[in-house]
């Protein structure tokens, strides 16, 4: 199996979109409510098996910055100051919300 990784990322403070270009060629789309969401650090994680809501502002979803970690994972810092998750780029790809991805998630 090929490794996944991440080509070329954009986002676009507007429609609040992380896009993804994979190696495969694939594009995804996510939104930034997805990934502040699903943020996969301990905190985040810990919230979400708690069965906690997660807190829903307009600075949860303003990003602020990305940088990629290494040739495996992004992260990103967002405008409530919580920028402690690694996106590793399987968990990223298995975010993305279009009718392809979402057989294999199954």
């Amino acid at each position: 199996m090929a490794m996944i990784a991440a080509r070329a990322v954009t986002t676009d403070q507007e429609t609040q979109i992380l896009g993804v270009t994979w190696a495969d060629g694939h594009e995804s789309a996510i939104p930034y409510a997805t990934l502040r969401d699903l943020c996969p650090c301990a905190r985040c994680r810990n919230t979400r098996e708690e069965g906690r809501p997660m807190l829903h502002m307009a600075l949860t979803t303003r990003l602020l910055e990305w940088k990629r970690i290494g040739n495996y994972a992004l992260n990103f810092s967002w405008g409530d100051s919580h920028d402690e998750g690694i996106f590793a780029y399987d968990y990223l790809r298995g975010l993305c919300p279009c009718g392809e991805c979402e057989p294999a998630r199954r």
